[in-house]
């Protein structure tokens, strides 16, 4: 048992559904014998660092890019992650589905050799195509498939030993962080167990754990930190491409002459109405004004052939799992019943907020022709052509109500976990007895 200071006094915290009492350690708690303040708030930080730090797998960066200014484009992803951990659970899930595809794609042209490495490394922006008089510029696998269909290049045979040396502490910086989540895990585990209670620092903590194995299973065969790209030569110059492509590479590109080869308005996307609603509110996704662009941007999804159904109840499940989570913190004891009573409201603030979103995902996806028409007078082709015909400033207005309200809640979780160490009950900083675990006489 830790042991507290004189100066430290106890309080007691109502619970509305007990009506016994729980004594709370105010202040900070040493750790001589147990564990104390320090202990928690060393092990989530860690913990929650090593997740965002490992997990986010960033696409190759443009040449010209310094290290530093590489460091800090990650950093702001890890603190973007923190923050949205769903929103990069959905970008991951729609990059491994595009990776999936890409591998059967290669497959039907009768080359089994490509694997998932090669097709995430592909969508990351690692092979670069160099045609006579023309900068070179990323091509995903989509594209691939394409050019080497067409023979306008060769299959790029690069087996997975040279991307994985293109890879930065891959499999040791993932091992340590899996270390660290199934340890800090199991002790959460035990401490339920053993009817230990735990802080709402520690429930977030495992919140973002539960989103970073989900990152690591569809980010697995992604490289991390790659910063060179491969760059394959073609001898047929990009104009002798387009003119072979007919109409349909008439448009102006934005990002790259291959544009015509993008994935096409999907019907089915869970993640689509939040890029769309994101960048609507701050410009995010957006590719660079540059052309032809020297990087895919990191919210990039190429799931050209929409997700599947199955796939979609997979994200449901998740992201109900995700936010029910937080709710399992509705009966611990709070500094103050307020900060109880917030922390319930904001829980289910954000679960009502994804079952909003899900619903209007759900009805625009089979509804948007009619909804398109009945408001607006405009046809359109998918959830996201309704946006389109829709007045901006509607968009900014919905958009930004949303956004508001989940980061206000969102924000109070995250802020509330680490002051509502200041008073947590005394079992808390009982430490876990291992002993009452190993079969004994």
């Amino acid at each position: 048992m830790a042991t507290w200071n004189s100066s430290n006094t106890t309080t007691t915290a109502q619970s509305e559904s007990h009506t016994a009492t729980v004594p709370l350690a105010n202040g900070w708690i040493h750790q001589p014998d147990g564990r104390g303040t320090l202990d928690i708030i060393k092990s989530c930080l860690l913990t929650v660092f090593l997740c965002s730090w490992s997990a986010i797998c960033l696409n190759v960066p443009p040449p010209a890019r310094h290290r530093w200014s590489f460091l800090q484009l990650k950093f702001n992803w890890m603190i973007f992650t923190i923050f949205f951990p769903e929103v990069v659970v959905a970008l991951a899930a729609e990059q491994w589905e595009s990776a999936c595809q890409s591998v059967n794609d290669f497959q039907n042209l009768g080359y089994p050799q490509w694997t998932m490495r090669h097709a995430f490394f592909a969508d990351m922006g690692g092979f670069h195509l160099q045609s006579p008089g023309f900068p070179a510029f990323p091509v995903d696998g989509q594209q691939l498939v394409y050019l080497v269909e067409r023979e306008h290049i060769s299959y790029p045979h690069v087996d997975q030993d040279t991307i994985r040396d293109k890879n930065k502490a891959d499999g040791f910086a993932r091992l340590i962080s899996l270390t660290q989540m199934t340890w800090f895990s199991v002790e959460c585990i035990a401490r339920a167990i053993q009817q230990l209670p735990m802080s709402t620092f520690e429930l977030s903590t495992i919140a973002f754990i539960f989103c970073s194995l989900n990152m690591f299973f569809f980010w697995f065969h992604k490289p991390l930190d790659v910063e060179v790209p491969i760059i394959l030569r073609s001898e047929t110059r990009i104009a002798d491409i387009l003119v072979e492509a007919g109409d349909r590479a008439r448009e102006p590109y934005k990002t790259t002459p291959l544009d015509f080869l993008g994935p096409p308005e999907r019907k089915t996307s869970i993640i689509a109405l939040c890029k769309y609603g994101l960048g609507v509110i701050f410009g995010f996704g957006q590719e660079p004004a540059n052309r032809p662009i020297k990087t895919f941007v990191n919210s990039r999804t190429t799931p050209y052939r929409g997700t599947t159904i199955r796939e979609m109840l997979y994200g449901i499940a998740f992201e109900v799992v995700y936010f029910g989570i937080h709710l399992t913190g509705w009966n611990f004891a709070f500094p103050t019943s307020t900060e109880r009573l917030l922390w319930r409201v904001a829980s289910c603030q954000l679960l009502g907020l994804l079952l909003f979103y899900l619903a209007i995902i759900t009805v625009f996806t089979y509804f948007y022709r009619s909804i398109a028409r009945a408001l607006f007078g405009r046809d359109a082709t998918s959830m996201l052509g309704v946006a389109d015909v829709c007045p901006r400033w509607v968009m900014f207005l919905a958009f930004y109500s949303v956004i508001v309200a989940y980061g206000t809640a969102r924000t109070y979780i995250l802020v509330e976990a680490f002051v509502s160490l200041r008073a947590l009950p005394l079992d808390a900083y009982t430490s876990v007895d291992w002993a009452n675990f190993i079969p004994h006489v």
